[in-house]
Order: C-alpha cells, then structure tokens, then sequence
C-alpha cells in the first residue's frame, strides 16, 4: 500500500490539470481568430493576445515557484483555478481589444499559477519508486488535453461558434476549480531559514539550480516540437498531404499514449539516461521524417515517432527535474522545468522559422533534427558522463528520501565515481496535510 499510485488525490490532480489544459489549447487557436473576425484585428495584434497570455504565464510560474511552499501548494491551486475560471466569465463583457488583451493577460496569470501547482503536487503525491510512471500517467493526460482542445478550438471557429467556445471553456474552468477544492496535498512545513530565504529576490530563489541542466534539455524538445505546432498545418498543405495533416496529432497522442506507462518504469528501474537518449534519438529522428515527407505515410511516421520522443522528453525530464532537487524545492523545480519548457516553444517558431522565406519548411525541421542531435551531445556532456541519474545513484537517494532523509543526488554520484563513503543530512521530517 505504502506505493499504491492510483489513489483518489492522485486522480483528482490528474484530471483538474487535464481540464487547465483543455482550455489552454482550445483557446490558443481560438484567440488569433476571434481577434481578427470580432475586433478587426491585424495579424500582428492578434499574435499579441496570444503572446501576452504565454508572457503572464510564465511570470506567474516564477512566482509560484518561489512561494508556493510558503502559501501552501493547495492553497495556490485553488486560488489558479478560482481566477482561472473567473477570467473566462470576463471573456462575456468584452467592449475592445484593448479589454481583450487585458483579459488574456489574467488568464494566462491564473493558467501558470494553477498548471504549475498542480504539477507540485502530483511530485509530492506520487511513491519515489514510481515517480517516472506517476508522472508519465500524469503528463499523459496534458497530451490527451492536446488533442482534444484543438479539435474543439478548430471545430468552433470553423463554424464560427466564439462565443459557445467560451461557454464550454468557463463549464470546463468552473469544473476545475470544483475539483482542486477536493484536493488534500502535503505541504511542506518551512523553516525560519527558508522564509528568509523565501523573502530573498534573487535568481537562485526562482530557479532551481539543480533543475537548470535536465530542464534545458526540456528546453531543447520544446524547441523542436514548437515547429510542429506552428508550422505543420501550412506545411502538409504546401505537400498537398492534407490527409496527413489532418491526422497528425492523432497519430502522435496514440504512440504518446501507448509509450507513457512504458517509459515511466524504465526510468524507475534502470534510471534516467536510459530513457532520455532514445527519446532524443526518437526526436531528431522524428524531426528528419517530417522534413524529408513527400507522401502522407512519412509525414504519418513522424507524428508516431515523435510521438516517442517528445511525450517521453517531457515526461522523463519534469520527473528529473524533481529528482535531482531537494525535496523542499520540489515547487521551484517544477516551476524551473516548465519555465524553460515554455521558453524552447515561444522562441522555437521565431528562430527557426527565419530559415522558411529561404529555404522552405523541410529547413526548419532538419535544424530542428541538428537541435535534438545537439541535445543528446549536450545531455552527455552535462549530465549523463556524471551518472547523476543512473540506476545506482537513483534507487540509492530513493532509499534514503523513502526515510525522510534528504540526500544530494549530486554528491552520491560523486561518492560512487570516487568508491567513497555515502554521506546524508539527518533526517528532517516536514510533512503535514494542507487542508
């Protein structure tokens, strides 16, 4: 029982996150065309209001990070879904653009600080011997969301249901809200010296620096996948691969699906390295079908190997990322993975995008291919030469965190390369429920 996964509380955050996610994408394509159809707006100015929502959201998972273990993990999460769900009604009550962007602003405010907290609390929830299935199962359902909230977003505006659209948003975002006020997560109980800390404004209080190196490998599959969702629809149609096209995500949500659970328990049992270069292998090879496609088959095969390989990237590194931090920082390590995740999807479309006007999309997509190349190289360099997270050292910090005990993964890497002696803080307990 003690590592029982499917519990009420792991459920309820599984699905009050894929909810927070359903609606993110149904409106990031909802936004741009309903900009231009109700308010007249350029191209340009409906980027923006699409942009300002991913800007406040990743100032907000700054500050979660940074004072979600003071405030209470609960606590923030219910307070993200409550504005979450606010700022949908406020989409009713528009009279400008200038309102518009406003609203979009609070939205993607309340979005970072939800998503972001709901994503704590799974890493606190789930057994440490089973932390890369419980969060693949977890991430799992942001790739179902992915699929789904498109569709919808694309289904409305087609027919120009806006305002329905933001109908179903608000029943989904009132839901969300409903179900994190059911949610009972451990909080961590702070010391005098972490509220100091906590008051501190500097950049080792946003970022997790033991996260940085795994979460900009994160960085890197974002930058790759980022291609794909701007970019795929204009390019399979430019092939005149509109069957493909139109299929795409579902062929990448079904080898997501499939290979979650999978990868998730090789990462508990043999340790991280031994999922992360194949994804990344997956990834560039994903990258090259894509670019190389001239039939509606080889565009297909690389929706089902990326499906491999960015699912697994994403997974596997949120899971790293809480690994290699400090138990009490498991809020900040979430919040450093996620913000350089979003920093590789925002810049990824604007860098390699340049290369379209002279060398047509295939560029894009054999850049992005040098990208994850450059990643497997870059992950051995950093990481993986270290064995920080391979079998021994991750089942060995396991079995000390199991009592209490807080360990650097760091130094037990170390110690193992130099035949050392093991040594570990004095066990510090400090969980209690937050109501």
């Amino acid at each position: 029982m003690k590592d029982r996964l499917w519990t009420k509380q792991y459920l309820l955050v599984i699905v009050t996150n894929f909810l927070l996610y359903v609606v993110y994408y149904q409106l990031m394509l909802w936004t741009t065309s309903y900009a231009m159809h109700v308010w007249k707006a350029d191209v340009s100015e409906a980027g923006l209001a699409a942009g300002l929502f991913i800007i406040s959201a990743l100032v907000a998972r700054l500050l979660a990070g940074h004072f979600i273990d003071g405030l209470g993990r609960g606590f923030v999460l219910r307070c993200g879904t409550a504005l979450y769900a606010a700022s949908m009604l406020l989409y009713f009550f528009i009279t400008s653009m200038l309102e518009f962007e406003a609203i979009r602003v609070v939205h993607g405010f309340a979005y970072g600080l939800a998503s972001t907290a709901a994503s704590t609390i799974v890493a606190t929830i789930i057994p440490l011997k089973r932390q890369g299935e419980g969060i693949g199962y977890f991430t799992l359902g942001v790739t179902i969301a992915s699929a789904i909230g498109p569709f919808l977003g694309i289904w409305f505006t087609q027919h120009g249901m806006y305002e329905a659209s933001v109908w179903i948003c608000s029943a989904v975002g009132v839901l969300a809200f409903v179900l994190s006020l059911l949610i009972r997560t451990p909080a961590h109980r702070m010391t005098e010296a972490e509220k100091k800390e906590m008051r501190t404004l500097k950049f080792s209080t946003f970022f997790q620096l033991e996260a940085l190196p795994i979460s900009f490998i994160a960085m890197l599959g974002g930058v790759c996948y980022s291609t794909v969702l701007a970019y795929i629809g204009a390019y399979s149609q430019s092939l005149s691969l509109f069957w493909a096209g139109s299929v795409f995500f579902l062929g990448f949500a079904f080898t997501s699906i499939i290979s979650r659970p999978v990868t998730g328990r090789l990462l508990d049992e043999f340790g991280g390295s031994v999922v992360v270069y194949p994804a990344l292998i997956f990834l560039a090879a994903a990258m090259v079908l894509i670019g190389a496609a001239r039939s509606n088959g080889m565009l297909l095969s690389g929706a089902l190997v990326l499906g491999l390989g960015f699912a697994t990237i994403t997974s596997a590194c949120h899971a790293l990322a809480v690994f290699v931090s400090p138990q009490k920082y498991v809020g900040r390590a979430t919040a450093t993975y996620f913000v350089l995740l979003d920093v590789g999807v925002g810049i990824g479309p604007y860098t390699l995008g340049l290369l379209v006007p002279y060398f047509g999309f295939s560029a894009v997509y054999f850049a992005a291919a040098a990208v994850a190349a450059a990643g497997i190289l870059i992950y051995w360099a950093v990481i993986g030469r270290t064995g920080i997270f391979s079998t021994l050292v991750m089942r060995k910090v396991r079995s000390v965190r199991l009592n209490q005990i807080e360990i650097d993964p760091r130094h037990v890497s170390s110690a193992y390369r130099r035949g050392e002696e093991i040594e570990f803080d004095d066990p510090q307990p400090n969980q209690k429920k937050d109501a």
